[in-house]
């Protein structure tokens, strides 16, 4: 996609290449790089650079039990593909609509939870990653809206379909939006227009205006 316009930054980007970041956010940048060929060409870079480095560092010889791990995985024989196949879901079903999973979770579909009914027409889907930061594929309806929130932690967001907008812009498929404690918004959808996204959350959504406000101290109900 040509028409992406937020990308995660290259801190993130650069731990990524270098195998540091914690599942949950491998996930969402693995979902992000499918969709993103400007971020594929990044860490491509990144990792020929660390690679270089790597190059320059003399090499230790392995212990005899790190060279009998290596001989196992190397002699592991591969599943029959149709084997792989059956172990594959490409798709998330959510209003009788199919959507494309990413490819880092179509051989774990068994990790996505049944979708549950949040405030304003939204739907949410748990996806178990381990760790402290909470996942969730998230759909808006058409014509939805979440109360204006901000972030007690920080908070992902992947579009992986649709699109929904705020205050500051409208999202589409592919951007990669990145909220903190100085953020503030109001998610919503059109009339016409659904929105199916992958989030994740490291702590609760704080609300900030109206009656929604009341929900704060039930807040660990929106962080699961």
């Amino acid at each position: 996609m040509t028409d992406i316009r937020f990308h995660p930054n290259d801190d993130i980007l650069t731990c990524y290449a270098a195998g540091d970041l914690e599942p949950a956010t491998s996930i969402m940048l693995s979902a992000h790089l499918e969709l993103c060929s400007h971020c594929r060409a990044r860490v491509t870079e990144l990792e020929d650079a660390q690679a270089q480095k790597m190059a320059l560092v003399p090499s230790e010889p392995l212990s005899e039990e790190l060279n009998d791990l290596l001989d196992t995985i190397l002699c592991h024989p591969d599943l029959p593909r149709d084997e792989v196949a059956d172990a594959t879901k490409a798709h998330i079903e959510i209003n009788s609509k199919q959507f494309m999973l990413p490819r880092a979770l179509q051989q774990h579909d068994e990790q996505i939870g049944p979708w549950s009914r949040l405030p304003g027409n939204i739907k949410r889907a748990h996806v178990a990653t381990g760790g402290h930061s909470k996942m969730n594929f998230i759909y808006m309806d058409c014509n939805s809206a979440l109360p204006q929130h901000t972030h007690q932690g920080l908070e992902i967001t992947l579009v992986l379909a649709g699109e929904f907008m705020d205050e500051h812009a409208t999202y589409k498929p592919g951007d990669f939006i990145v909220q903190t404690s100085e953020h503030r918004h109001a998610p919503k959808t059109r009339a016409d227009q659904d929105c199916l996204c992958l989030t994740l959350l490291d702590a609760p959504l704080h609300f900030t205006t109206g009656l929604a406000t009341l929900l704060n101290p039930f807040s660990q109900l929106f962080f699961r």
